[in-house]
């Protein structure tokens, strides 16, 4: 690291270390962070040391550190916890961020990270155990079988099992749940739950995956937002929304040519692929469009469901009820023609509250970034768990101007059911 990167990180610090300051250096640390990334763990030790608060300077700047600079951050702050006498949250946000972008630095600490405890009761203290197979196995098996271990502890293990996403210690996860379930769920209610969470379902005596293990980031082109929409410590400056794809593969926004079963106004298309991924699983369509009525769903009622025929058609189905006058008429949504790229392994896995409104959140396939508990809606036509399609965030641009939002900010899903050729979607906000 030069000279002049450790004079910056070194004002970054003292600034923080001054009482009465008005706000933390979020754009001192992202300019650092993007100009010499290779600083960025220094700047995280020594927040660490020095400011263990740390705060969301600190967390954005995590996402710009080089992959291999990880374990050795991973080692420190792991250090710094089980040291410290309070919580060091600059430390346990290492953690946190490298349970997301590299779960493999966690995976020789697991045994210490189950003692130790990092982000203990936050709804992200087990992605550690994420992409870690069986390697930990021996360690989780000895603390569930343990006639010493506490209730909390096989519960704890109980999770990191799930957590895993290998199906073979899914299933033996499952094989225990009766020992687990707490007092006022309801056994088949409790593992559904906790299996959606990680994306899988079990259905006819037999585990189902219902995310692919893959995904695309959709990319909109920079004059599709709004200038000056944003604070400049929000701009959209995160690596998920700089990815290398294709200019253009896909329509977004706009109208649609079928008409709400709900309202009856013409619907509004959120994206049209002439071209499907294979990875997605769809079969038998020449083109998928996926639209809905962006006035009804979710403010008269969700999911909403719609089935698709093999030139791309859409129908809204599944509600033959009165007609309803919506609480607000909505128009569509600015339409362009953006991209897709691949998801690099580091952005598998995103998550809504982790993101802070800084990464790109839209995207088809891979697992959902959840806001509430795991919500799969069942097909109308079968009643099966519909697995998961796509996501978009809320902040994208309305065709009348503004910024879109899915309720109070949050975020729509969809959903695909494969042999009835029906999509569905929901939203969720806080």
């Amino acid at each position: 690291m030069g000279e002049s990167a450790k004079n910056r990180i070194e004002s970054i610090v003292s600034v923080l270390e001054q009482k009465g300051v008005p706000a933390a250096p979020v754009l001192e640390a992202n300019d650092l962070a993007r100009s010499n990334p290779e600083a960025v763990s220094d700047l995280a030790i020594a927040v660490m040391k020095r400011f263990p608060k740390g705060g969301t300077f600190l967390d954005g700047a995590l996402s710009f550190m080089p992959q291999d600079d990880w374990p050795g951050l991973v080692q420190f702050a792991l250090d710094e916890i089980e040291r410290s006498e309070s919580i060091n949250e600059a430390a346990e946000s290492v953690i946190q961020y490298a349970s997301l972008q590299c779960p493999s630095s966690l995976h020789p600490h697991l045994d210490r990270i189950f003692i130790s405890r990092p982000n203990a009761n936050t709804y992200f203290a087990y992605y550690a155990w994420r992409e870690s197979g069986e390697l930990h196995f021996p360690f989780l098996k000895r603390v569930l079988d343990g006639t010493d271990s506490s209730v909390d502890d096989r519960n704890r293990a109980w999770r990191a099992l799930l957590e895993t996403r290998n199906p073979h210690l899914v299933e033996y996860a499952m094989s225990l749940s009766e020992r687990i379930v707490p007092t006022d769920w309801q056994l088949k209610t409790w593992v559904q739950a906790n299996l959606h969470l990680v994306g899988f379902d079990f259905e006819r005596e037999t585990l189902r995956r219902v995310c692919t293990d893959s995904s695309l980031h959709f990319l909109f082109p920079s004059e599709f937002f709004e200038t000056q929409s944003r604070p400049p410590w929000l701009a959209r400056i995160h690596p998920t929304w700089c990815l290398n794809g294709p200019e253009k593969s896909v329509s977004f926004g706009g109208m649609s040519s079928g008409n709400c079963s709900l309202c009856g106004n013409q619907l509004h298309t959120l994206i049209a692929l002439n071209s499907i991924p294979i990875e997605l699983g769809i079969t038998g369509l020449q083109r998928l469009e996926i639209a809905t009525c962006l006035s009804c769903l979710g403010w008269e009622i969700q999911p909403l469901f719609y089935a698709h025929e093999i030139d791309g058609s859409v129908a809204n189905i599944g509600y033959d009820g009165p007609k309803v006058t919506p609480q607000f008429f909505e128009g569509p949504l600015l339409e362009c023609e953006i991209g897709m790229a691949q998801t690099p392994a580091r952005w598998l896995m995103q998550s809504w509250g982790s993101s802070n409104s800084r990464e790109n959140l839209n995207r088809i396939g891979g697992e959902p970034s959840w806001i509430q508990d795991a919500e799969f809606p069942h097909c109308p036509m079968c009643s099966r768990l519909m697995p998961f399609l796509f996501q978009l965030d809320s902040d994208l641009t309305a065709a009348e101007g503004g910024e879109w939002l899915w309720g109070s900010g949050g975020i729509v899903y969809g959903f695909w059911c494969d042999d009835c050729k029906i999509s569905g979607m929901l939203w969720q906000c806080t």
